[in-house]
């Protein structure tokens, strides 16, 4: 064919109202492209534009007025009608990305088997960008027989659960077909959504490269082409025991599923050719959807990247944030992701070694939203399982991401969405928190007493010891008491890898860990 679309633009497609479609993709020849968006057979919003010297084009059609459809989009070559693209939406559309938590399932989800029998039919339709750590003939087939799926009871599994409860609940306040594109790749660390050129702008992103290199080097080509068959191997085999047990109980969790036929084989071996490497799935996946218009990005990420990088995390994240934003052609493009939750193996548990990786990481994405306009954060650290990086939990950080949409996208009021966090710390006798947040009133879970709160204090010498916490009687206000430490000169919540979270609001939003040094007396200014 001589005009060839991307593979995103297909029958049932959403596309964002009220911002320009792109529509991009190749032809053989120069030439001139035309898109008209057609309703009941007449056109209605219109675009066109010449072939680049490398065969691509990229046709701008103007904006739609409101949401709606069905409508036909009518692509011509030299005035020659040579497409078209049936049942497509003007509505709102998400990017949907991360790793392993954001791609689980919606079926082996927490009580997913009653779940999915009421979702009946939706105003959802889901795109899935195929998973890609190189262009190739597989990839590129994979492409084309990519469509969009209307989510109903029968559809909805397969989705990301935690793309669709986000999706589910903004359909519930939006007169709007909802697009989702997902697009995700399990044990993917933030270098691997992030170019190498951009990566190697900055001290973190070249210490990914540095040791992605260093790890490549350590075996010939011959001698990764072994390791990789033998671990895809393993892989087929897992999957495979994987499939026999989903057949006997569909709704199995990942923890239920290790349990049973043990945890998948991981890690792969590293090598030059290696699928995750710096890089690779924002040049054979994003870039493979850019500049596609949306209207922001839901993002869940950065467990594969406690294992050594947690400090570097911030500012390679803030630098794929910005690089995601020029690729859409949107400096402002909103972008609300998850921070991590807890989360500790069984293993360093019970040793009673916590090397502060996954607490780091999370400071570092609550630096990345504090200091990046238009960027939020989930906190969703009452959602992590003990010895399981992957919560069957995925409708409390949908919901999540929801409501930060509601409240900062789409400009709704009275949509309590930012979880409690700290303004400022004051020590007297004990410490004095006072928290900001979306809520009226802060209570301390009755689940956790004494030094369970999850809040330390620590002293000249940095040593921290448990506190007991109770919430004052104007209910933003959080009173500490912790003998042990005579002059307070630091204060942390929730700032471990697994451990008690007691502090929320009487919504439910949890509140947001850290960790500060204490400036101020009481009474003081």
């Amino acid at each position: 064919m001589a005009i060839k679309l991307n593979g995103i633009f297909k029958d049932g497609m959403v596309f964002q109202w009220g911002a320009e479609l792109r529509v991009f993709g190749t032809a053989d020849h120069a030439c001139t492209i035309r898109c008209d968006i057609m309703d009941d057979g007449k056109p209605v919003y219109s675009g066109a534009a010449g072939t680049e010297e490398d065969g691509s084009f990229l046709v701008c059609v103007t904006p739609t007025e409101e949401p709606g459809g069905p409508y036909q989009i009518v692509v011509y070559e030299n005035e020659q009608e040579v497409l078209t693209i049936n049942d497509a939406y003007a509505g709102e559309v998400w990017l949907a990305s991360g790793q392993d938590n954001m791609e689980y399932p919606l079926y082996r989800t927490e009580f997913a088997k009653f779940v999915l029998p009421k979702i009946g039919e939706t105003d959802i339709r889901l795109y899935t960008v195929p998973f890609a750590g190189f262009m190739d003939k597989a990839q590129a087939k994979a492409e084309e027989e990519s469509k969009w799926i209307p989510i109903n009871s029968d559809t909805a599994g397969q989705m990301s659960g935690i793309a669709f409860y986000f999706a589910y609940s903004l359909n519930t306040r939006l007169d709007a077909k909802i697009g989702i594109i997902s697009c995700c790749a399990y044990g993917s660390t933030i270098d691997c959504w992030t170019s190498v050129d951009s990566l190697k702008e900055s001290k973190e992103g070249l210490q990914y490269i540095n040791d992605f290199d260093e790890a490549a080097s350590e075996m010939t080509d011959a001698e990764y082409e072994e390791e990789a068959e033998l671990y895809n191997s393993a892989k087929a085999k897992y999957d495979a025991n994987l499939a026999l047990a989903l057949e006997e109980k569909p709704n199995l969790t990942y923890l239920e599923a290790d349990t049973l036929i043990g945890p998948a084989p991981w890690p792969p071996p590293v090598g030059y050719a290696a699928v995750r490497r710096p890089g690779s799935f924002f040049e054979n996946m994003i870039l493979r959807i850019a500049p596609y218009t949306l209207r922001g990005v839901i993002f869940y990420q950065g467990e594969s990247d406690t294992f050594g990088h947690q400090a570097e995390y911030g500012k390679v994240f803030k630098t794929m944030i910005s690089e995601w934003r020029m690729v859409f052609f949107d400096d402002e493009l909103p972008f609300i992701f998850c921070q991590l939750p807890m989360y500790i193996s069984k293993d360093r548990k019970y040793m009673g070694y916590d090397d502060m990786s996954w607490p780091t990481l999370r400071e570092q994405q609550q630096i990345v939203a504090i200091d990046t306009p238009n960027v939020y954060m989930a906190v969703i650290a009452d959602c992590g399982e003990f010895d399981n990086m992957h919560p069957s939990d995925k409708k409390t950080p949908g919901d999540r991401l929801a409501l930060l949409a509601q409240k900062f996208v789409y400009g709704f009021e009275n949509v309590d969405a930012v979880a409690p966090y700290i303004i400022d710390a004051r020590r007297g006798e004990g410490v004095e928190i006072t928290f900001g947040g979306d809520y009226m009133l802060l209570n301390i879970s009755s689940d956790f007493g004494g030094n369970e709160s999850g809040f330390e204090v620590a002293g000249e010498d940095g040593e921290y010891f448990p506190a007991d916490a109770a919430v004052d009687f104007d209910g933003k206000t959080v009173l500490l008491a912790c003998p042990k430490v005579e002059y307070p000169c630091k204060v942390r919540y929730g700032y471990f890898s697994y451990g008690p979270t007691a502090l929320h609001a009487q919504n439910g939003l949890a509140a947001t860990p850290f960790q500060v040094r204490i400036d101020k007396d009481l009474g003081g200014i």
